[in-house]
């Protein structure tokens, strides 16, 4: 079988020293898939600099480099609301298509454009959901802030502000389309198959968990701190849901009386969000650590009371799935794909989004009560050792793309 991937990331072409919180689980997919025989995979990606084709350690990779074809695109998407004309990438992919020859694509995705190249290719196409940008961007700010407080904020970066709002849209625009054309999906959550089906009522979506990071399928042992310690790893949109940790840590300190360590890692800039609550980091214990390592955020984690999630809109964060494997309890906000991975009161707790009162509650008990602390931390490491179970994930996979291919077969015999 022949299976080329379009991919956001390099994956295991070029890791970056800066990559975020230590990659990601395409990567840790591709090193199970290269294991097996009878499999050619390809990847390829957005790169610049690099040459058209790589072979490297059994993988054939294609980075894209059109950056200088779409300058005048991306002027043009600055001062209209139109989508873009894609045919310089959809080229661009053809290439690589024609190339590398495939059974079967997959658009790791809809974010990008890749996937607008499905009509025009007699391959199968299957986008694996990863965010979705339409109810993204729905959520995009939280109640309390407006897109004007975001622009004022900084009036030497209000272009920059009205750029990326015009991206959102306009993005939005283009995944409305890719949604369209795609015939076969994989996804692992009841929201993202609602959502998809809301877009192409007729599609055929298939059920595919995720590999994660390889340091958090090592045996690990949980210690519990006597002192109250929390865990969060978000990143910088507004609709991550940081002005929920300091509010609940606001409270937690001034109305529970609670000492306490709050680490939270990702690459935020606090300041908008520090202006516009009026909390400052320092003055409520929230420790801000930057990007991590995989093994860094493992080791925390284990070392932690619970682990906090508190964004307005998500799919299945990694993040969470990845505390659960560990034993750790999450407490996360019901939000998009997240009940598809807690259970409430059994295998975590869900507050509604932007309820830092149910949040700080919920913490203080995990705090004071270590059985049910550790009960709860040991149903979700139950529920997600079978949930993430690499072999099982990869069967699986080749099943769907089997089938995948079979139909378009029998489709072309009719």
């Amino acid at each position: 079988m022949r299976i080329l991937w379009f991919t956001n990331t390099p994956s295991n072409y070029k890791i970056s020293s800066k990559g975020y919180n230590g990659g990601g689980w395409i990567s840790s997919l591709e090193k199970e898939i290269i294991q097996l025989k009878d499999i050619k995979l390809a990847i390829s990606f957005e790169l610049s600099g690099e040459p058209f084709k790589v072979e490297k350690e059994g993988v054939t990779y294609y980075p894209i480099s059109y950056a200088k074809k779409k300058k005048i695109g991306k002027l043009f998407e600055l001062l209209s609301n139109s989508v873009l004309n894609y045919s310089v990438e959809i080229e661009e992919y053809l290439k690589v298509i024609n190339d590398f020859k495939p059974d079967i694509i997959e658009v790791f995705g809809s974010e990008r454009s890749f996937g607008l190249v499905a009509p025009f290719t007699s391959v199968p196409v299957v986008l694996h959901i990863q965010g979705i940008l339409n109810p993204y961007y729905n959520a995009y700010l939280p109640p309390f802030i407006s897109w004007k407080q975001l622009k004022s904020f900084n009036p030497l970066k209000m272009l920059q502000q009205y750029k990326n709002k015009k991206r959102w849209v306009n993005s939005c625009k283009r995944e409305t389309e890719i949604l369209k054309r795609i015939k076969y999906y994989i996804g692992r959550t009841t929201w993202d198959e609602r959502v998809t089906k809301i877009f192409n009522p007729t599609c055929q979506y298939f059920y595919g968990s995720e590999i994660l990071r390889e340091p958090f399928y090592f045996s690990s042992k949980r210690v519990l701190p006597a002192e109250l310690k929390i865990v969060t790893t978000i990143s910088s949109p507004l609709y991550k849901g940081f002005d929920l940790v300091l509010k609940t840590a606001k409270l937690m300190k001034e109305e529970l009386g609670l000492q306490f360590i709050w680490e939270v890692f990702g690459n935020i800039n606090p300041q908008f969000i520090e202006k516009n609550t009026g909390i400052i980091c320092k003055s409520i214990n929230v420790k801000l650590c930057g990007v991590a390592q995989a093994e860094e955020i493992k080791q925390k984690i284990l070392n932690c009371t619970c682990f906090f999630h508190p964004s307005y809109i998500d799919n299945s964060p990694n993040s969470v799935c990845e505390a659960q494997l560990l034993g750790c309890p999450v407490i996360s906000t019901n939000v998009g794909g997240i009940p598809s991975l807690i259970t409430d009161n059994e295998t975590g707790f869900l507050v509604p989004a932007n309820d830092p009162y149910q949040a700080a509650y919920l913490i203080w008990q995990l705090y004071k009560d270590t059985v049910l602390n550790e009960n709860i931390g040991n149903n979700a490491k139950i529920v997600a050792v079978k949930r993430h179970d690499k072999q099982e994930i990869v069967s699986s996979l080749f099943g769907i793309y089997q089938q995948i291919i079979d139909s378009n077969y029998r489709k072309k015999q009719e």
